[in-house]
């Protein structure tokens, strides 16, 4: 089923807030001025894009959490709007692409961003297993608009991104050699999956990922602009 981009579940800012704050902690563990801030982004967001839901029926919270979870990884940087991916798609389980026999919980193509709603759920009802579906797909999605889409480039990001080649190289070494890391062995599939499942385990369990690969964390905050381990979050404003 399709809807009319005009076609909205109108929320006030209070019922994004109710909403937000049932699910990502992220959000409650903001002081006043930064929740201002991200619900301010996530209203914004939220209204620039079209959400199709597949096999299941709107619900008004869907389209909330999700703009919410692009706004967690974006929330230290300037540029936020990925306007490349103008369509997010929802599908109520894992599934199937057409052609492929793979099970997808979640993917970025040209067509839009793609999430599981129950994988989304449950990404955000376990902050010890480093597996976040909608962190992992919003991840990728910066990462193409601003290196293949280039739509939308934020000049920090791209610069900092940079050193994630250099950081990326030693970890992926180690693991090789030790047959263990501490992400999740899909991070070791290409560079893309190793960013995106770097910054599930950096919002997902923050505190871990310091501990284990401190190098990747500061690295991951200097691109993102910001420390989920701080209450302010930003690093610099």
């Amino acid at each position: 089923m399709n809807l009319d981009p005009s076609d909205k579940t109108i929320a006030t800012e209070s019922e994004y807030s109710s909403i937000i704050s049932q699910h990502i902690s992220y959000f409650n563990e903001l002081p006043d001025a930064g929740k201002k801030r991200f619900l301010q982004r996530t209203i914004h967001f939220r209204s620039i894009k079209h959400f199709s839901y597949i096999g299941m029926d709107e619900k008004k919270e869907i389209p909330i959490l999700i703009s919410a979870a692009a706004i967690q990884i974006s929330f230290g940087l300037e540029k936020y709007e990925l306007p490349f991916f103008k369509n997010i798609y929802v599908m109520p389980d894992a599934y199937q692409r057409t052609g492929e026999t793979e099970i997808f919980v979640g993917h970025v193509s040209p067509e839009g961003i793609y999430i599981s709603w129950k994988y989304f759920l449950s990404g955000y009802c376990d902050a010890t297993d480093n597996v976040n579906v909608a962190i992992h797909e919003m991840a990728h999605a910066l990462e193409h608009e601003n290196f293949i889409n280039e739509t939308d480039v934020d000049d920090r990001f791209r610069a900092d991104f940079a050193k994630f080649s250099s950081v990326s190289g030693p970890v992926l070494a180690s693991a090789v050699v030790s047959r263990q890391s501490y992400l999740r062995g899909y991070a070791f599939t290409n560079l893309q999956e190793f960013w995106a499942v770097s910054v599930e385990a950096f919002f997902d369990n923050p505190a871990g990922l310091k501990q284990s690969l401190p190098q990747l964390y500061g690295t991951l905050c200097d691109i993102l602009n910001q420390d989920p381990l701080t209450r302010d979050k930003i690093l610099v404003k």
